[in-house]
């Protein structure tokens, strides 16, 4: 069908291609269309982008259209690729090098580190879903890294072509979330803030940085070094513990303040989107340092925190103490009964003399239906 297509769909794709990109080289961009007129190379192409999780629920002709759509760029260590608060829309597919995202907290002179990426990740998803005019990180190049560019007027175009919204689950579900972003108001009437100061949550909106994460994707995994922690806006994630899901939550819950407002680092569970999320993210420095700010919210925080960490620290003695019954035998005295049973082997007497007396009722009923004594 693509391939009737195909006139329309270059004339379309022309302009769109690279209409507002901040830099194409005409030579690379031919290397890229001659290498993907390679059919092994564009094979191998359209599997990797199975992999991100952003085009995994794309139908195969968009994957397979895809290779023609994209921009190549290539920078060096300490080129800027995007920077904070510039109105742009396009997104980057790292294909190889790291990149910093770096974030420019309010009233501050420079930007501080707040994440890496690499091979595989999508940076500017924001801004290429329409969920951010202004882009709300910048990012650096730590490692140099070639990119592959798309902008959103190429994407759309080749959305549209390759079955609509409507076969692409993940952008409907993204597109119900685009005015979310903006509704400051929404946000600080979020179920997490009812007790906390509505200045220290406004305040709490100029340090955010707004995450889109994808269903599948690993929030924070248990036992992991944790220095942020996550505000769920939209989407829903499973809680884990040793592989065992224990909780199913919604939009409007925090999750990993224990790491970021304690001492003990780790992460005391694993948190899995199973759907796309919206999330707001908040570097640890940051929260302690607004928290000095405001010792009426610092205070309730630091209820909940040690609510929270008594919760916790009684469920890992609970887990211990089950493990070491299981090993080695309670620490407890056992009952007579519960050794014949549980060590012994032996039939619990009650429980056997329960039924005999069953047995011996069910016998005398049968006797009476046959007019006949039982003896």
């Amino acid at each position: 069908w693509l391939k009737l297509q195909r006139p329309h769909f270059e004339m379309a794709m022309e302009a769109l291609r690279t209409a507002g990109l901040p830099q194409v080289n005409a030579e690379l961009l031919q290397r890229w269309d001659e290498s993907m007129s390679n059919a092994a190379a564009r094979k191998d192409f359209t599997k990797l982008l199975k992999k991100i999780p952003l085009f995994a629920e794309a139908t195969d002709a968009f994957r397979a259209s895809l290779p023609d759509v994209v921009v190549p760029a290539e920078y060096g260590r300490g080129q800027v690729v995007f920077t904070q608060g510039r109105r742009q829309d396009w997104c980057a597919i790292v294909i190889s090098g790291r990149l910093d995202r770096r974030l420019l907290r309010e009233g501050a002179v420079s930007d501080m580190k707040i994440g890496e990426t690499g091979p595989g990740a999508v940076v500017g998803d924001m801004g290429l879903l329409g969920l951010a005019e202004l882009r709300t990180v910048s990012v650096v190049v730590n490692e140099p890294a070639t990119l592959l560019l798309l902008t959103k007027g190429a994407f759309e175009e080749l959305v549209r072509q390759t079955g609509g919204f409507a076969a692409y689950p993940l952008l409907e579900h993204a597109q119900g979330m685009q005015n979310l972003t903006g509704d400051k108001d929404g946000f600080c009437h979020l179920k997490c803030f009812n007790k906390l100061e509505p200045d220290f949550v406004l305040a709490l909106c100029n340090e955010l940085e707004p995450r889109l994460l994808y269903p599948g994707s690993i929030m924070m995994k248990e036992g992991d070094i944790g220095y942020e922690m996550f505000i769920v806006h939209a989407g829903q994630v499973n809680v884990e513990k040793g592989g065992r899901v224990i909780a199913e939550l919604d939009g409007g819950v925090v999750l990993g303040e224990l790491a970021v407002l304690g001492s003990d680092k780790r992460r005391t569970a694993t948190v899995r989107c199973t759907d796309i999320c919206l999330v707001y993210v908040l570097n640890g420095e940051v929260v302690q340092q607004m928290l000095e700010k405001f010792p009426t919210t610092k205070k309730i925080y630091d209820h909940e925190y040690i609510a929270r960490l008594l919760k916790f620290e009684l469920e890992k003695v609970g887990d211990e103490i089950s493990q070491l019954d299981n090993f080695y035998g309670t620490a407890h005295p056992l009952r007579s009964k519960q050794v014949r049973y549980s060590i012994l082997g032996q039939d619990d007497p009650d429980k056997s003399r329960q039924e005999a007396k069953k047995q011996y009722q069910a016998l005398q009923n049968m006797s009476a239906n046959m007019d006949q004594p039982l003896t």
